[in-house]
């Protein structure tokens, strides 16, 4: 009966007419807080509900909120507090709507002794979010739980499903001390009683070669039921895709559990129906690729086999990432998604609003595609302009696509160089990497690089020939120089390292500099010399490396403008050519 109302309600408003795309703050970190985990639900007289985690700088400030939104999502009354334990984090906070009955859950936490335990609290309203129960507790049936982040489903025999993940580990009395050391199990809470008790339904797991750092097993489950009544389960994994599940019981027993066709890696999903004209399809959003941005939307009108090409709705990334999204339809037919994004300065809960024609619409063909492959040092960063943000607003009509991933090395490179390179099929590739090989991790008694200089210059040539095989025009940076900071003197000042100069940094550095400037001669490859870029302006009269470096390791604003220009340069006879003949 509630599918039918909410499908009912949508029906009654009209989305506007053509293409529409909007995006907003509803909750700024300007304003004394730093905002998570978002979750967002349609109610039955055609409100939207809010909720997520707000923190400060101490424990004893988490709290779980909620806003309203009486227009479909434009705006958002002012936050209200529901849940709040003094020396815990109020985290993963989830919605289930069951007519006018609401229930607002999060997982409560203090990791004082690690990872061991956790507590689900609960508030409940009668009144369609008006007025709020005081917390109450639920079991769960496990140590530790986590991954409720996203919204519950009432399915069509009143069955009310919740997703939640629950950790091995801890389930043995032990504890751990970070994500990547848990083993979690995705699966669903039942309650046939309308939400007055909960039992554990089937749950998940899966065994895979991780991408990134990420947890193992499943997590962070997201679900929909799809047209013909399979309720689908969407998990965050360590792996390089999301994992998907199916169930024809309501969450009792879950099958076809394996990857989705959805590429990403250690961060959740979203997921909605929704309708536009007579079809009913699944909102996806997620983010698509190994890091926590771009943040996507996709449409299926499939039962999920497929999906529409992806839509980027976050930018532009000025901070870190933009993750755990939450979805869903509002009564004016529009979609609403909302996520959690890093800015400058801190964490806002963001939202994008728009229509099933703008994102269906395919876009028109760009001059070229440019991905910009390397390590931290191409990545997003918080309060600098990176060069991918520059290209840009340089090449209007160019695609460039920002690969960086912090910490790589030309190993770990190499192993996403597939699906975060070659399946974009580029028109040119800058690769940027050098800094994390040749890195000798001293403060664990390593005095070695962690990748060697012979493997690096094979992994340049490997990249080089591959994306020149491919038509592709492969463009190799020479690594940065370094210069010495307190801090970086702390974590770094130990032999093979000489603190006593700035050269005596780079002294593992240099061989790195010369392969990559080897490879370029002798594979043809156009060099851009980040690193005599650097060295050369340092040795005027009263220039130093840190005027172009932020913290003695990474590059600028200043150093990725000078980046930006060389870049531009090697890529303008490219667009040229790409644009003989148009009008």
């Amino acid at each position: 009966m509630m599918i039918t109302l909410l499908i009912g309600a949508a029906c009654l408003f009209s989305p506007p007419p053509g293409p529409s795309f909007e995006q907003h703050t509803i909750a700024s970190h300007e304003e004394g807080h730093q905002h998570r985990w978002p979750c967002i639900a349609a109610l039955d007289d055609g409100r939207l509900l809010l909720t997520w985690s707000r923190a400060a700088t101490e424990p004893s400030d988490d709290a779980v909120v909620y806003a309203i939104s009486e227009d479909h999502g434009r705006t958002w009354s002012e936050p209200v507090t529901l849940i709040a334990r003094e020396d815990f984090i109020e985290a993963d906070p989830n919605i289930v709507v069951s007519g006018s009955r609401i229930f607002i859950l999060c997982t409560s936490v203090n990791f004082e002794t690690g990872i061991r335990t956790s507590t689900t609290w609960c508030v409940r309203s009668e009144d369609t979010a008006r007025t709020w129960s005081e917390p109450y507790t639920i079991p769960m049936n496990h140590p530790y739980t986590c991954g409720k982040t996203h919204r519950g489903l009432r399915l069509a025999d009143g069955t009310l499903v919740m997703g939640y993940a629950w950790d091995v580990v801890c389930e043995t009395g032990a504890a751990h001390d970070a994500e990547s050391q848990m083993d979690l199990r995705a699966g669903v809470m039942r309650s046939t009683d309308n939400g007055e008790t909960w039992v554990n339904g089937g749950d998940t797991h899966a065994e895979y070669t991780k991408a990134t750092e990420g947890v193992s097993g499943t997590d962070e489950p997201a679900l929909v039921t799809l047209e013909d009544g399979t309720l689908y389960m969407l998990m965050r994994t360590g792996a390089d895709h999301l994992y998907e599940a199916r169930s024809a019981d309501g969450g009792l027993t879950w099958t076809d559990i394996g990857p989705s066709p959805l590429f990403g890696s250690n961060a959740p999903a979203a997921l909605c129906s929704f309708t536009v004209g007579n079809r009913c399809g699944t909102l996806v959003v997620w983010d698509n690729a190994l890091q926590r941005f771009p943040l996507c939307a996709a449409a299926s009108f499939d039962g999920t086999r497929t999906w529409s090409t992806p839509k980027d709705i976050a930018f532009p990334y000025t901070g870190g990432q933009a993750s755990y999204p939450s979805c869903v339809q509002a009564a004016d037919g529009t979609l609403v998604a909302v996520w959690q994004q890093d800015v400058e300065g801190g964490r806002d809960i963001r939202c994008a609003r728009f229509n099933a024609e703008w994102l269906l619409r395919k876009e028109p063909e760009p001059d070229a595609v440019v991905v910009l492959f390397g390590d931290s040092t191409t990545a997003p960063r918080e309060g600098v302009q990176v060069f991918a943000d520059c290209l840009r607003a340089k090449f209007p009509a160019i695609t460039f696509i920002n690969a960086g991933v912090g910490s790589n090395t030309t190993d770990l490179a190499r192993e996403r160089f597939e699906q975060d390179v070659l399946r974009h099929n580029p028109d040119a590739v800058t690769i940027f990497f050098g800094l994390n090989d040749a890195a000798a991790d001293v403060w664990r008694g390593i005095a070695e690089p962690r990748v060697t200089v012979e493997r690096y210059a094979e992994n340049l040539r490997h990249f080089v020939h591959i994306l020149k095989d491919k038509g592709s025009i492969p463009i190799l940076l020479t690594p940065n120089p370094l210069a010495w900071t307190e801090e970086l003197i702390a974590l770094y000042g130990k032999p093979p390292y000489d603190t006593a100069s700035d050269a005596g940094f780079n002294v593992l550095l240099v061989s790195y500099v010369e392969a990559a400037r080897r490879i370029a001669k002798e594979e043809n490859a156009l060099l851009i010399d980040v690193n005599r870029m650097c060295t050369d302006h340092a040795a005027a009269p009263g220039h130093s490396l840190h005027d172009w470096l932020l913290d003695g390791m990474h590059p600028n604003s200043a150093a990725h403008e000078k980046i930006t220009a060389e870049i531009a340069a090697l890529l303008q006879p490219l667009v040229s050519e790409k644009n003989k003949g148009k009008p």
